[in-house]
C-alpha cells in the first residue's frame, strides 16, 4: 500500500469520527430534552409567582416557542486570509480574531448608526460587515458591539462579533471574530420559550432575590469544539442586575434542553 493511500485512509477516518461525535452529542441532548425538561403549565405559574415574591423584576416575558438548528463553523483562518483586502489600516491576527487599527479614526458625528452602517458596508475597512447587526444591549460608551447573524439570530460569542473601540467620539479600530463555512447539522428544531427558560434559570438558583432582568434574547452560543470545527446551538441569554449589590450577571440557558451553560 503506497503512502498517499495511507494518508487518505487516515483522513477519511477522522471525518467519520467527527461525524460520529457530533451525532452522538446531539442525540444525547435530545434524550436530556425529552426526559428532564418537563415543567407543566401549572408548575410554571407557581414558579413565576415565587419569582415575583422574591422581588425579581422580569418585565414582559413571552410564552412563544421559537426554532433553531445545531450549526457548525470551521475553526479556520478565514479572517487572516481576507485581511489583505483591508486598506488604510494596520492589523494583527491571533486565535481566530482580527484586531484592526484605523490609520485615520472615524468620527461618529451626530448620527452614529448611520456612520457605522456606512463603515460596515466598506469591504476594504471591515470584512463581511454586512453580516453583522448592532447589539445595543452589549454596547457601551467606549465599545460598540455588532453580532453576526446566523439563520436570522445573533451570535452571543466573541467568535461571531465585532467590537469597535470608541474614544472621544471617534472609532479607533476593532476586534473581529467571524463564523465561516456555517452548516446545519440537523433539521430545524423547536426551542423552549423565553418564559420557560426563565423558570429553569430560577430553579437552578441562578436568579438572585431582589434583582432585575435588564434584557434577554435568543441567539447562538458555542456548545463544544470538535476537531477544527465548533458546534453552536440556540440559547436564551439573560443579563441580570443584583439590585442589592449593584453587580451584573450574564446567564445562558440551552434553548433545546433547558440546561444552564457556561459563559463563553
Amino acid at each position: 500500500m503506497n503512502f498517499k493511500k495511507i494518508i487518505w485512509i487516515f483522513f477519511l477516518a477522522f471525518i467519520v469520527l467527527d461525524i460520529f461525535l457530533i451525532y452522538s452529542y446531539t442525540q444525547q441532548n435530545d434524550y436530556v430534552d425529552a426526559t428532564t425538561n418537563t415543567v407543566n403549565g401549572n408548575e410554571a405559574s407557581s414558579i413565576l409567582k415565587s419569582i415575583h415574591n422574591d422581588q425579581i423584576t422580569t418585565g414582559k416575558i413571552s410564552q412563544a416557542k421559537g426554532a433553531g438548528y445545531y450549526i457548525t463553523s470551521a475553526d479556520d483562518d478565514y479572517l487572516r486570509d481576507k485581511a489583505d483586502q483591508l486598506n488604510f489600516v494596520s492589523w494583527a491576527y491571533n486565535n481566530h480574531r482580527l484586531t484592526v487599527t484605523f490609520a485615520t479614526m472615524v468620527k461618529l458625528g451626530t448620527n452614529p448608526q448611520k456612520t457605522m452602517k456606512a463603515l460596515l458596508n466598506k469591504e476594504n475597512q471591515v470584512i463581511n460587515g454586512k453580516d453583522y447587526r448592532y447589539a445595543a444591549s452589549l454596547s457601551s460608551k467606549n465599545t460598540l458591539v455588532y453580532t453576526q447573524l446566523v439563520h436570522g439570530k445573533p451570535v452571543y460569542s466573541s467568535a461571531g462579533q465585532i467590537r469597535f473601540t470608541v474614544k472621544n467620539g471617534y472609532v479607533t479600530g476593532y476586534t473581529q471574530g467571524y463564523l465561516s463555512k456555517v452548516q446545519t447539522l440537523r433539521e430545524k428544531k423547536e426551542t423552549i420559550s423565553q418564559q420557560r427558560a426563565l423558570v429553569w434559570l430560577y430553579q437552578y438558583n441562578k436568579l438572585p432575590s431582589n434583582s432585575t432582568i435588564e434584557w434577554s434574547d435568543l441567539g447562538y452560543t458555542k456548545l463544544l469544539a470538535v476537531n477544527n470545527s465548533t458546534i453552536y446551538i440556540p440559547t436564551w441569554n439573560f443579563y441580570i442586575k443584583n439590585n442589592a449589590s449593584g453587580n451584573y450577571y450574564y446567564r445562558r440557558i440551552n434553548a433545546f434542553t433547558g440546561t444552564v451553560m457556561e459563559e463563553d
